[in-house]
């Protein structure tokens, strides 16, 4: 199916400042062409959201916008990032509390309180006024786990919001009760929260210790002998991304982690009319590949690539397998790049 390019608008006065006082830099690396301006967007509760934004030379480039992982941020997507800049605008976001948009002492006290909303409707809201801000009418949005269930109640939630998913690129994820969804099933829910409790202490007691360790030699090593990741997972990319993760805010975290399991989009499956792509791995603990075929079936016309071998962190993993299956996704749904 082939429908028109996804553009944006002008820019929306939601910016802390749309002036942009930011200077352009580039927080994944220089390989990867791209050029990241960051900028500031106020969510519904006033505090603000990082937001980064890459615009090729290509004059009326289509929009991709990515929605990370929970534990993700901007250079998880390094590799895709290498393989779409030069033909595709691209958009994103760090989610409320965590990396860039990490709460200040105050704001922090106020969640830890319940007092600040941290569930999935919330972030949807954010991902509205960031596209409001970057005056993006239209785009292909990509997810990678928490960003799948995020991006299908962005379609699901109707006009205005719904209509600006112009397509679905689906990694590694679900649609919702994302604590039943692990191979664990629905004694996740008795595992799962404690398990993240004891993280949430050990990062807050030990987390520069925590971010030497887990991203060494040795314990990659360790997680590819258990299985826990691939043989082929990008090991420097895969430190960096550790070390971020362990200095988040894990209080914040488990509190979104512990919202996503409240909330359920499996209704729009059915209803989706945008080209959708699909893609998981056959060792994926957190999120299985037989989820992926489910929704493969109840979306109409949904294309599914399984990549053997692959667990969670398959972008990470199978970079170029990736890449292909997306560009050649992109090609034929929206002719950009060219399909060979």
């Amino acid at each position: 199916m082939t429908t028109g390019q996804p553009g944006s608008a002008g820019p929306s006065p939601d910016r802390v400042d749309p002036r942009d006082p930011v200077d352009p830099v580039d927080p994944v690396d220089p390989k990867t062409g791209a050029t990241f301006r960051e900028s500031r967007v106020l969510s519904a509760e006033g505090f603000p959201l990082a937001v980064f934004d890459h615009r090729p030379p290509v004059a009326g480039a289509p929009t991709l916008v990515l929605a990370h992982g929970l534990g993700g941020n901007l250079i998880t997507w390094r590799h895709l990032i290498r393989e779409l800049a030069p033909h595709y605008r691209i958009a994103t976001w760090d989610y409320r509390g965590l990396y860039a948009s990490r709460f200040d002492p105050a704001l922090r006290a106020r969640a830890a309180h319940g007092e600040v909303p941290l569930d999935l409707l919330s972030h949807a809201d954010d991902a509205r006024r960031v596209l409001d801000a970057l005056g993006i009418d239209r785009a292909i949005f990509v997810g990678w786990s928490m960003g799948v269930q995020l991006n299908f109640e962005l379609a699901r939630q109707g006009s205005p919001t719904g209509d600006r998913v112009a397509g679905l690129i689906q990694i590694c994820g679900a649609p919702g009760r994302t604590l039943t969804t692990t191979l664990l099933g629905r004694t996740g829910m008795k595992l799962i929260p404690p398990a993240m409790d004891l993280m949430r202490a050990a990062a807050e007691r030990h987390a520069p210790w925590l971010a030497r360790v887990a991203g060494s030699p040795q314990a990659m090593q360790f997680a590819k002998v258990v299985g826990l990741v691939a043989p082929s997972i990008d090991e420097a990319l895969a430190a960096e991304i550790v070390r971020d993760y362990v200095r988040l805010d894990f209080d914040v975290y488990n509190r979104i982690l512990m919202s996503l399991a409240d909330h359920d989009a499996s209704d729009v499956l059915p209803t989706l009319g945008v080209p959708t792509l699909l893609v998981a791995g056959t060792k994926d603990p957190m999120t299985p590949h037989t989820i992926s075929e489910r929704m493969a079936k109840a979306i109409p016309g949904a294309e599914l690539v399984v990549v053997r071998g692959a667990s969670h962190y398959l972008p990470v993993e199978f970079p170029d397998t990736l890449n292909q299956a997306v560009s050649a996704f992109l090609g034929r749904s929206f002719g950009v790049p060219p399909a060979a």
